[in-house]
C-alpha cells in the first residue's frame, strides 16, 4: 500500500516537472522571436504560456495575465481579431480567479461590445455568463440575473447544451442568493440532468454541490449531506483543489446541524486553509463566516468574533455588500452573546441598512423586468406593442381636449344663467336646482375622467417600459463608439497630430455625458411613476445609507456632512426615492463647493402642517434671478468644465417631493451658500417611538 502512494506522489512529480519543462522552454524561445519580429509565432509562444501557468496543475493567474495581454496586443496590432478576442477572454478568467473583479469585468465588457461578426456568438454569451457571476459575487443581483438572461438567449439559440446547462446554473445561484431556495432547486436538477447526459464530470461535481447547499437550507439535511459526500468524493478523483475545499466546507455545514460541533470545526478550517491557498478570497469569507456561527452555537463568542474580523476585512477589500450585510448580522449576534448590547445594537443597524440595498423590491422588480425584456427579445413583438401604445396615447388626448371643451363650455352656461335671472325673485331656487343638475352631470363627467385616467395610466406604464428599452438600446452604440474610439486611440495615436487626439478625447467624454444623461432620464421618468407607498421609511436609516454611499466622496473633497436633528421622522415613501432625493441634495451641496472645504448641514424641523427639511451647504450659491430656474429640467447655471452634471437632478427631487404633496424650494446669496428645503405633510409623517428614541439617546 505504500509502495502504492509513492508511486502516485512520484507519477504528479513528474507530471508537475514536465509542465515546468515545457514552460522553460517556450521563454527561452521569446528572446530570438522578439529580435526577429516574428509576430505570429509570438502570439501562438504567448498563448501557449498563458494556458500552461493557469492550468490547475500551475495556478499562476498574474504571469498568465502577462503573456495573455501581451498575445492580445500583438494580435490587435496584426488584426488577428479571433486570437486577440481569445487572449482577453482567458485573462479575464485569470484576473477573476484572483479576485481582481474590476479588471475582470472591464475585458469581458470589451468582448460583448464587439461587433457581431467578429465575436463568436460562444464567446460571446459565455462573457455574459462570468460578468453574470462576478455581478452574483459582489451582490449586486439585478445586473447579475440580467447579464444571464442575455448569454441564456445566445445559448439557446444556438442550442449549445453545456451553455444552457452553465446558465441555468448561474441562475440557480442567483435565486439562491435570493433566498428563493424552491426556484435555486429546479434550476440546479436542470443543470444536473444536461450534465448527466453530457457526462461533464467537473459540471457534475457542481451540480452535486449545488444541490447539497440548497437541499441543506430547505431542511433536508440528510439528503445534503449525501450530495455532498458525492461531490467530495468526485473532487478527489479528479483531484480537483477548489472542488475538494467547496465540498469540505459544506460537509462542515451539514455537521453543525447534527450538534457535531468537532467534526464540523476541522472540516471547515480545512476548508478555509484550502480556500486561502487557492486565493479564493470569496468563498473563505463565507466559510469564515459558518464557522463564527458555529462558534456562536458552541458558546465560543470570542473565537466567532476573530474570525468575523477578518472575514469583514477581506469582504470590505473585494466591495462585496452581501458578504458584508452577513458578516454585519453575525457581530450583531457576537457582541449581543458577549453582554455589549450597544455594539450588538449599531452592527444589527448596518446589517438592516445593507439587507434593505439588497433585498428589496426595487431589485426583485429589476430581475422580473430582465425576464420581461428576455421574453419580448424572443417573440419579436415589440413594435407591436409600441404602435399599439401610440394609437391608445392618440386617443387619450383627443379624449382629454374634449373635456377641456366640456367644462368650458358648462362653465360658460353657468355663468349665462345667474346673469339671466339676477333681477327675478326665485333667484336662489333656480340657481340652487341649476347648480344641482350641473353637479350631476359634473359627477358623470369625473366618473368618465377617472376611467380614462386610468387608460392613460396604463399607457404610461407601456411607455415607461419602452423608455427602458429605448435607453438601454441608445446606450449600445455609445459604447460602440467609445470602444472603437479607444481602439483608434491605442493603434493610430501616433499618427494623429495634436488636433486629432483633441477631438477623439472630445468623442470620448461626449459618450460619457450622453450616458449619464440617459441614466439621469430614467430616474426622472420613474420618479413618481410608483404605486403608492404603504410603509414608513425611517430618514435615519436613509441618511445612514447616503453617508455610506458618499463616504468616498466625503473623503474625496475633504467635506463635512452633519445630522442636525438626531431623532428624524419616519416618512411614508418609497426608499430607493427618499434615497435618491437626499443623496442627490447632499452631493449637489458637496459638488458647488468654491475655495472652501464643503460643510453639508441636515435638519428637519416640525411645520404648522407637517415638517420641512433642509438641507444646507457653504459653497458658491445661488444668484437671485436664478433661484427659481435650478428645478427647471436641463437647467445647467455653469458650464461642464466648471461643474459636472446633465441638469435633470434637481427636477427630478422635484418630482420625488411632488408624490407624497410636499414642495420644493430653494434660498441662496451668491458666494455665502445655498439652504435647499422640502416640505414633509402630516399625512406622510410619522414620529418615531419612544424606545427608538432612547435606544438612539
Amino acid at each position: 500500500m505504500r509502495f502504492i502512494y509513492l508511486l502516485f506522489v512520484l507519477l504528479i512529480q513528474l507530471s508537475a516537472q514536465g509542465s515546468n519543462h515545457k514552460i522553460d522552454s517556450l521563454l527561452n524561445t521569446l528572446p530570438p522571436l522578439q529580435k526577429k519580429g516574428s509576430n505570429k509565432k509570438l502570439i501562438e509562444i504567448h498563448l501557449k504560456l498563458g494556458n500552461l501557468l493557469s492550468a490547475r496543475s500551475e495556478e499562476k493567474y498574474e504571469e498568465s495575465i502577462y503573456h495573455y495581454d501581451l498575445c492580445a496586443k500583438i494580435a490587435l496590432n496584426d488584426e488577428d481579431y479571433i486570437t486577440a478576442i481569445q487572449a482577453t477572454f482567458h485573462s479575464a478568467v485569470s484576473h477573476k480567479r484572483t479576485n481582481n473583479f474590476q479588471q475582470a469585468l472591464e475585458k469581458f465588457h470589451q468582448i460583448v461590445e464587439f461587433k457581431k461578426g467578429i465575436v463568436e456568438e460562444s464567446m460571446r454569451a459565455n462573457a455574459y455568463t462570468q460578468i453574470s457571476s462576478i455581478y452574483q459575487a459582489l451582490g449586486n443581483y439585478e445586473k447579475a440575473f440580467e447579464q444571464q438572461m442575455q448569454g441564456l438567449l445566445i445559448f439557446e439559440v444556438k442550442e449549445d447544451s453545456l451553455g444552457i446547462a452553465n446558465s441555468h446554473y448561474n441562475i440557480g445561484t442567483i435565486f439562491f442568493y435570493q433566498l428563493q431556495y424552491e426556484k435555486a432547486l429546479e434550476s440546479y436538477q436542470k443543470t444536473k440532468n444536461i450534465c448527466d447526459a453530457l457526462n461533464k464530470e467537473h459540471f457534475i461535481y457542481s451540480c452535486l454541490a449545488a444541490l447539497g447547499a440548497v437541499h441543506a437550507k430547505l431542511g433536508m439535511h440528510k439528503v445534503s449531506l449525501e450530495y455532498n459526500r458525492q461531490s467530495l468524493e468526485l473532487a478527489e478523483k479528479l483531484n480537483y483543489k477548489t472542488g475538494i475545499a467547496y465540498a469540505k466546507g459544506n460537509i462542515g455545514s451539514n455537521f453543525v446541524t447534527q450538534k457535531n460541533y468537532i467534526k464540523a470545526e476541522a472540516f471547515y478550517k480545512e476548508a478555509i486553509q484550502l480556500k486561502t491557498e487557492l486565493r479564493d478570497t470569496y468563498s473563505a469569507i463565507g466559510n469564515k463566516i459558518e464557522i463564527a456561527q458555529l462558534y456562536l452555537e458552541w458558546g465560543k463568542a470570542t473565537k466567532a468574533k476573530r474570525y468575523l474580523a477578518e472575514a469583514l476585512q477581506s469582504a470590505k477589500e473585494l466591495d462585496s455588500r452581501s458578504r458584508q450585510s452577513d458578516i454585519y448580522k453575525h457581530l450583531a449576534l457576537v457582541h449581543d452573546q458577549l453582554n455589549e448590547p450597544l455594539v450588538a445594537y449599531k452592527y444589527n443597524k448596518r446589517y438592516v441598512s445593507m439587507k434593505d440595498s439588497l433585498l428589496n423590491e426595487k431589485t426583485l422588480e429589476e430581475m422580473g423586468q430582465s425576464k420581461r425584456r428576455f421574453d419580448v427579445q424572443k417573440s419579436e413583438h415589440e413594435i407591436q406593442l409600441l404602435k399599439k401604445g401610440n394609437e391608445l396615447l392618440a386617443k387619450n388626448e383627443e379624449i382629454r381636449q374634449q373635456q377641456i371643451y366640456l367644462f368650458a363650455i358648462s362653465t360658460i352656461a353657468i355663468l349665462l344663467f345667474l346673469l339671466w335671472n339676477k333681477n327675478k325673485l326665485n333667484y336662489q331656487n333656480r340657481v340652487n336646482k341649476l347648480l344641482e343638475e350641473k353637479n350631476l352631470l359634473l359627477n358623470s363627467k369625473n366618473e368618465e375622467i377617472h376611467i380614462k385616467n386610468k387608460q392613460l395610466e396604463l399607457s404610461n406604464e407601456d411607455l415607461q417600459q419602452f423608455a427602458y428599452v429605448a435607453s438601454h438600446d441608445l446606450k449600445e452604440p455609445l459604447r460602440m463608439i467609445n470602444s472603437y474610439t479607444k481602439l483608434l486611440k491605442r493603434r493610430y495615436s501616433s499618427a494623429f497630430d495634436e488636433s486629432g487626439n483633441e477631438f477623439m478625447h472630445y468623442i470620448v467624454d461626449a459618450v460619457d455625458r450622453m450616458e449619464t444623461l440617459l441614466n439621469d432620464l430614467l430616474d426622472f421618468s420613474r420618479a413618481g411613476t410608483q404605486e403608492e407607498p404603504s410603509k414608513f421609511v425611517s430618514t435615519n436609516d436613509v441618511m445612514f445609507m447616503v453617508e455610506s454611499n458618499l463616504r468616498h466622496r466625503i473623503e474625496l473633497l475633504k467635506a463635512t456632512l452633519v445630522i442636525k436633528n438626531k431623532n428624524l421622522p419616519l416618512i411614508k415613501a418609497h426608499q430607493t426615492q427618499l434615497l435618491q432625493l437626499l443623496q442627490n441634495l447632499v452631493s449637489n451641496g458637496m459638488k458647488f463647493k468654491g475655495e472652501r472645504n464643503p460643510i453639508v448641514e441636515v435638519d428637519a424641523q416640525p411645520s404648522k402642517n407637517g415638517y420641512t427639511f433642509s438641507v444646507k451647504d457653504n459653497g458658491i450659491g445661488i444668484s437671485k434671478e436664478n433661484l427659481e430656474k435650478v428645478f427647471e429640467m436641463f437647467r445647467r447655471l455653469h458650464t461642464r468644465e466648471e461643474y459636472e452634471g446633465t441638469g435633470i437632478g434637481l427636477a427630478t427631487c422635484k418630482r420625488i417631493v411632488a408624490t407624497w404633496g410636499g414642495d420644493i424650494w430653494v434660498e441662496s446669496k451668491q458666494g455665502e451658500g445655498s439652504t435647499f428645503f422640502f416640505s414633509v405633510p402630516n399625512a406622510a409623517i410619522q414620529l418615531p417611538s419612544p424606545q427608538l428614541e432612547k435606544v438612539e439617546a
